[in-house]
């Protein structure tokens, strides 16, 4: 892979989102929300654009989807983990929710190793998912029904984990290919 199929403009907004997870972390843990809720919602309309951008650069490419999986799994985990260490939430369900993700996860694994190559296997259900999940953290922050919205938030995932890893497990390797 050569340094321009890396650093591409998507990929370097992509990128911004794992700059800002430090100080999200930081402004989240000395109660700074306003801070901690302006990064977040950077972090989300980044995560809304970065797919645009690669289209229209026609710089789209592997690394790219998965550095956007990767950006999107860190910011979940920076910002539940801090909200379980600083008392926003409650462990126990951030550590289901977590331990969700990363079942979600091996099924990427299983479908990289089944096809043959990096790509990032396209689930409509994860997509959305991971959208609400901005939500989640938006409530984590406001402290608005958190244990709720997270406890939610794991059962839809276990539903949707459930479900990608049938269609990984199930679809013919042809139609994986074409799933990129």
């Amino acid at each position: 892979m050569t340094f321009g199929k890396i650093m591409n403009p998507a990929n370097v907004v992509t990128s911004t989102r794992l700059l800002v997870l430090p100080v999200a972390a930081w402004a989240m843990a000395t109660h700074r929300v306003v801070l901690a809720l302006v990064l977040l919602i950077y972090s989300g309309v980044i995560d809304l654009i970065d797919g645009s951008i690669a289209r229209y650069f026609n710089c789209a490419g592997p690394f790219g989807e998965m550095l956007d999986a990767i950006s999107d799994a860190g910011l979940f985990l920076v910002i539940l983990v801090t909200a379980a260490v600083t008392g926003y939430v409650d462990p126990v369900p951030v550590a289901a929710f977590l331990g969700a993700g990363v079942i979600n996860a091996l099924g990427r694994v299983i479908h990289i190793r089944r096809v043959g190559r990096v790509t990032n296997f396209r689930s409509y259900a994860s997509e959305s998912l991971g959208g609400a999940t901005f939500f989640v953290l938006v409530a984590v922050l406001l402290d608005f029904y958190v244990e709720t919205a997270v406890w939610s938030m794991t059962i839809l995932t276990v539903i949707v984990v459930v479900h990608d890893y049938w269609r990984i497990l199930t679809l013919p390797r042809e139609s994986e290919a074409g799933h990129v």
